[in-house]
């Protein structure tokens, strides 16, 4: 049996955060004396993964809200922090990273979050990583790999793992795959037949214990991004990252829902490749991260950010959504399938939830949600909007 804890939160203040935690982790049955003492021992490398996609609102973003609507707030990763170096005991290390959106900057983020505090804080090592080997410089050239900037990356270097045949690719024709840059021949390469890789940053992969700590918020690609959608962050080698297929259904390609789509695409300003429900590539990549994952044995825990969420054109342009919400959980898939019925979604109709419900791989009857410390054995059937997320409207379909 996974648990899940959802608790209520209305402040972003170190102590509120730290207690509605607390309350999640007894939810999940934890000690409360020193809670993540049965997932983090001493000595352990741990790694925490927050959202952190972008420094700033792009430009092409209709709005411009509180951008703790699109990333992690620094208290959650504090608060966190906190509990793992009272159960590391003076021993171990604690590293903080993310892959992020490759035109966002770093060194703004930093200055934004005022995170790097962190690394002088505690007993034991902290680090804050930017993993990106590559970065963009100018929003102009993005999709332009010889317009790109080399960047140090993970200083532990990088982990390749191949799939095979376990790769939701496997069996596709590679041909219409696009992956972050106009040039496609790695993307095509990285998924040809029994050759399925995602290259991981060794930092995260190696780690005895990954925490997640994602943003409560909507995708315009694959409908909600919590923790297995967050592992695009992990790869250090986005190309490989199979987004869509160039085209439209007629050609067999999934980025626009129609040709006229497509041509409207080629002279337009600002695209949305591959954001609609008929993208029927996104998802198996989301499948495959999680499966990578899974090779390695190691702890995990999830604590997703939802005080201010993000609801509507996710990930980058959402609007802020006060869901008050702190959810945490030992199994990150139980933790996206609770998170993603809270939202007011059905999570059967998001392609890569549905995947493992369809293969007997989740079970709603193998989690048990405590919200605000109560058994809700009915959480997943009954017809509650629950938060109630505002989607775009091509993504309606998956709401309750």
């Amino acid at each position: 049996m996974y648990k899940v804890g959802i608790e209520s939160a209305d402040n972003y203040r170190l102590e509120t955060v730290k207690e509605t935690l607390q309350k999640c982790f007894a939810d999940i049955g934890l000690d409360p004396s020193n809670p993540l003492s049965g997932i983090v021992k001493p000595g352990d490398k741990v790694f925490i993964k927050p959202n952190w996609v972008a420094s700033r609102w792009r430009e092409s973003c209709p709005h411009k809200d509180n951008l703790y609507c699109v990333i992690t707030h620094p208290s959650v990763i504090e608060a966190v922090t906190d509990f793992i170096v009272e159960a590391l005991q003076g021993k171990g290390e604690v590293m903080i990273g993310d892959n992020p959106s490759i035109d966002a900057d770093f060194d703004e983020l930093m200055q934004f979050t005022d995170i790097r505090r962190l690394e002088h804080k505690y007993d034991v090592p902290v680090s804050i990583m930017d993993l990106r080997p590559l970065v963009c410089d100018d929003l102009a050239n993005y999709g332009k790999r010889d317009k790109m900037v080399s960047h140090s990356g993970d200083p532990n270097g990088t982990v390749e793992v191949n799939l095979g045949k376990e790769s939701m690719f496997y069996g596709i024709d590679p041909a219409r795959f696009r992956g972050v840059f106009d040039e496609r021949d790695e993307t095509i390469a990285s998924h040809i037949g029994e050759t399925q890789l995602y290259t991981f940053s060794k930092s995260l992969y190696d780690a005895d214990v990954y925490i997640s700590i994602p943003k409560l918020k909507t995708h315009q690609k694959v409908g909600a991004t919590l923790n297995l959608k967050g592992l695009v962050g992990s790869v250090t080698n986005k190309n490989q990252l199979v987004h869509w297929q160039i085209g439209y259904p007629e050609i067999h390609g999934d980025e626009y829902p129609s040709k006229e789509a497509w041509e409207a695409a080629q002279t337009a300003k600002v695209t949305h490749r591959g954001s609609w429900p008929g993208n029927d590539t996104i998802w198996r990549m989301v499948v495959d991260l999680y499966q990578a994952m899974q090779m390695k044995e190691r702890k995990y825990l999830s604590v997703i950010d939802g005080i201010i969420a993000g609801e509507g054109q996710g990930p980058f342009c959402t609007t802020s959504k006060n869901a008050n919400t702190l959810i945490a959980g030992e199994d990150l898939l139980a933790v996206d399938l609770s998170t993603a019925r809270y939202m007011g979604f059905d999570p059967q109709r998001i392609k890569y939830l549905a995947h493992f419900i369809n293969r007997g791989i989740a079970d709603y009857q193998n989690i048990q949600v405590l919200l605000n410390g109560e058994v809700r054995k009915d959480f997943f059937i009954n017809d509650s909007k629950y938060k109630d997320f505002y989607i775009v409207e091509q993504w309606r379909g998956i709401k309750k």
